[in-house]
């Protein structure tokens, strides 16, 4: 006789009871899957704004490089000329650099220079970043002076803002008259007279009286840093005078005004009309020009000039400042000897992330010793600077000019 199963529908509350467990392990399924990609996500995010914080640090360095690069091409050096000969007591490795040439100051990490009691020709410099100087030329206003220097700077003109840090700027001043000392046709026209010939043959048909010795630089063979003008730390009190007296220095946007050593005396001076800088006597020849960054976040921007020179033996050497010091028989030993241009410059810029940046609230934070290589000597600052830094090299080429 068979026997009858008789199966039994599941009740009610047993199917209620599976759903809720199916419900519970699907949500903390969907939990761990929330968290594994939030966390995905948050480390995509995290790169991409560390990359695009990257990239806009890295555009800054390129955008820096660019625009020396084209005030470089541009620059003003020396040139032949008919002059006096140099003096008998100029060596003839001296007289191949020197003689019957005109020459501008082409400074780079300017420091030395006496009668002036500015110590470079950018005051507001930040001490252990280099800086550079020159005249160049880049449209119809005649000669300009271009410049390059790190400052400690605020992030923004708003009232309020105290984040502040070291930022690379461009200084540039058109040329405006040549009978205005405050722009760079009158500055230009004046230095070149004091290191090359003195004022009064500057006048038509004017010379010095017969027997009066050339007081140009140049011309008594002073050849040395600390005898010739600085490009801009120096002006001069009427161009019939040739007074020197200091010049009213650069100053950056936004600045701090504790730390530069010469205030601006407003925030932003007049700038002046096409009319007013062919005016000697216009205001406008005093006041300076508020320089704009190129670069936030520098912690280090070097400046290596380098110039090819032919030795007597017909080989040529690649010489930086130390070498070509010595060559010439100069005592300028590191500094760059300012009558001669380089062939190239090599620039080093490093710049930090915005994260480290924000660690750096005090001016002297931003001022590391980099001359220690062993990383077991660095100081905390410098472990944390280095891990968020990024450092570029240029290579910036000068045109190639008949010497």
């Amino acid at each position: 006789m068979s026997t009858l199963t008789i199966t039994r529908p599941r009740s009610q509350s047993a199917r209620a009871g599976s759903t809720l467990v199916e419900l519970l392990a699907s949500t903390a399924i969907l939990s761990v899957l929330l968290v594994v990609l939030g966390s995905a996500l948050e480390v995509a995010m995290g790169r991409f704004r560390s990359g695009a914080e990257k990239s806009e640090k890295e555009g800054g360095a390129r955008v820096a490089a660019q625009w020396m690069e084209r005030d470089l091409f541009s620059s003003i050096s020396s040139r032949a000329a008919r002059l006096p000969r140099l003096p008998g007591g100029t060596t003839e490795t001296q007289r191949q650099f020197f003689e019957n040439r005109i020459f501008l100051p082409f400074e780079i990490n300017r420091r030395n220079g006496t009668d002036m009691p500015e110590p470079r020709s950018f005051q507001n410099a930040a001490a252990g970043f280099d800086s550079i100087v020159f005249a160049t030329n880049h449209d119809d206003t005649g000669p300009a002076i271009a410049g390059y220097y790190v400052a400690y700077a605020r992030h923004s003109p708003l009232s309020g803002e105290e984040n502040a840090g070291m930022k690379l700027f461009r200084h540039y001043r058109p040329g405006g008259s040549h009978f205005g000392d405050g722009y760079a046709g009158g500055l230009i026209l004046c230095l070149s007279h004091e290191i090359n010939d003195t004022w009064d043959e500057s006048t038509p048909g004017g010379a010095r009286p017969s027997g009066q010795g050339n007081a140009a630089a140049l011309r008594c063979a002073r050849f040395e840093n600390r005898d010739l003008p600085f490009l801009l730390a120096r002006r001069f009190n009427g161009l019939t005078t040739m007074s020197p007296v200091a010049a009213t220095q650069p100053w950056p946007t936004n600045p701090v005004h504790e730390w530069l050593s010469a205030p601006p005396p407003t925030y932003q001076p007049y700038r002046g009309t096409a009319d007013d800088r062919a005016d000697p006597n216009s205001r406008v020849h005093d006041s300076v020009f508020p320089d704009e960054a190129l670069c936030d976040h520098v912690v280090k921007f070097k400046l290596v000039p380098r110039l090819r020179v032919t030795l007597a033996d017909g080989k040529s050497e690649l010489m930086d400042a130390a070498a070509l010091n010595q060559h010439l028989g100069l005592t300028g030993g590191d500094e760059w000897p300012v009558l001669v241009s380089p062939d190239f410059i090599e620039m080093t810029i490093a710049t930090i992330n915005e994260k480290t940046a924000k660690t750096l609230t005090k001016p002297e934070d931003w001022f590391i010793d980099f001359t220690a290589t062993n990383p077991g000597s660095w100081s905390p600052q410098r472990r944390l600077i280095e891990r968020g830094m990024q450092t570029r090299h240029f290579h910036l080429p000068l045109p190639s000019r008949v010497r």
